[in-house]
């Protein structure tokens, strides 16, 4: 077996490079959530129901409905096909050193006990700021890339209860990101610039991490699949000192339901596609899952989940369970074949909200005009356009058994 790695900023960049070619060269493809759509609806991946429901392919104790529905068809179906297979899930959220909220005389919140609201995410930031000591209260990655999942979640916990589902278009796809309740949650995150590094203008995932680990900073924007390994490692000095928080609750007492998840999907263009389903097979099986999990990585089966084993090794994991079964919405990053070009719109103008370039609201404007200009182009405003399904209004979709999906 041969593998190769890509930086996380560069891996769908690498990924499309080869999908395009059509040379069959990789048998087997990593794929985000996020890319999904677009990798589906170029016709680069091969659907997997029919390895998955062969018996002479697929091993009876693969146990497909082992796999938490939502994880299993919010990261593998496009357009009712199933394609991706779960091995990764998780939500984003916060990491703040709960030694440093104490030691402020401020009681240590729980993921997702309510008292985690944005005004109490500014107490701790500023609470725990200390220049005296080179610590910021917080840090995150304003990094162009990285917007489209470090900031959305904010669109969603400051999303009016009555246009829940409008975040990014609404039924009819006209774009919506330009809203009150928009300009709220980018205001706010713009705000949190008050207690994060002078320099951050392009930090991405890895600096603001290090900055973390090094203890530089207080508290910083996090993956719930990345907490065993970033955080959690007993090498790290922080280790023990941390809490996993959720987004701050937003100021109409909305939890943001963010799902994100990785899967195997084999290569249309593969020449031995039974080889590489067997190698999807192995890996995802719950025997492996359960043991990389056990080791720190993140559950996407019941089992695994349930494993006391794996709870002790990682015990957020509980709460971390219920969530994926019942809130986290697998289409918050809306599943459209543009979300990567509606992501880098997001960031070319947040950036520049971030480094003064541009204030708030022209941010919003831009990223208005970009993403109209992204769907025309896309051809949704056409008559009898075959738009894809809005599935984020209605989450049932997700909830039907894995097996379901043939």
């Amino acid at each position: 077996m041969n593998l190769e790695f890509a930086p996380f900023e560069n891996t769908r960049e690498k990924t499309l490079l080869d999908m395009s070619s059509r040379t069959g060269r990789f048998d087997v493809f990593t794929v985000d959530i996020m890319w999904l759509a677009e990798y589906a609806a170029a016709g680069y991946l091969e659907p997997v129901a029919k390895f998955i429901n062969n018996p002479d392919l697929t091993a009876e104790d693969f146990d497909v409905n082992d796999f938490v529905p939502r994880v299993y068809s919010g990261t593998g179906v496009y357009e009712d096909v199933m394609y991706n297979v779960p091995y990764d899930c998780g939500t984003v959220g916060n990491m703040f050193r709960a030694d440093l909220i104490e030691a402020a005389g401020i009681s240590v919140p729980s993921r997702f006990d309510g008292n985690f609201t944005a005004d109490k995410m500014m107490e701790i930031c500023a609470a725990i700021q200390d220049s005296s000591q080179g610590r910021a209260g917080y840090v995150t990655g304003p990094q162009r890339w990285f917007w489209g999942w470090m900031f959305t979640p904010y669109l969603y916990a400051w999303q009016d209860p009555a246009n829940v589902g409008n975040e990014f278009v609404d039924p009819d796809w006209n774009v919506t990101i330009n809203s009150e309740s928009n300009l709220a949650a980018l205001e706010y995150y713009l705000g949190l610039r008050e207690f994060t590094p002078d320099d951050d203008l392009n930090y991405g995932y890895g600096e603001q991490l290090s900055v973390y680990q090094q203890g530089n900073a207080g508290g910083s924007i996090t993956y719930s699949g990345f907490i065993g390994s970033h955080y959690e490692d007993p090498a790290l000095p922080i280790a023990g000192k941390n809490v996993t928080l959720h987004t701050p609750i937003g100021p109409s007492g909305r939890t943001d339901p963010f799902f994100g998840s990785w899967g195997l999907s084999v290569s249309v263009d593969s020449k031995a596609k039974e080889a590489a389903w067997f190698f999807i097979q192995w890996i995802t099986h719950k025997n492996q899952l359960t043991k990389a999990a056990t080791g720190g990585l993140p559950a996407v089966r019941h089992s695994t989940f349930q494993n006391t084993d794996v709870q002790s090794a990682q015990p957020w994991v509980a709460e971390l369970y219920d969530y994926m079964v019942n809130t986290a919405n697998p289409d918050e990053r809306i599943r459209v074949p543009e979300w990567a070009e509606i992501s880098e719109i997001m960031g070319l103008y947040g950036n520049r909200a971030w480094g003064n370039e541009i204030s708030a609201e022209e941010a919003l404007a831009g990223m208005e005009m970009d993403m109209k200009s992204a769907f025309r182009r896309g051809g949704y405003y056409r008559d009898g356009a075959n738009n894809p399904k809005q599935l984020w209004r209605d989450l049932s979709y997700y909830d039907r058994a894995p097996a379901e999906w043939g």
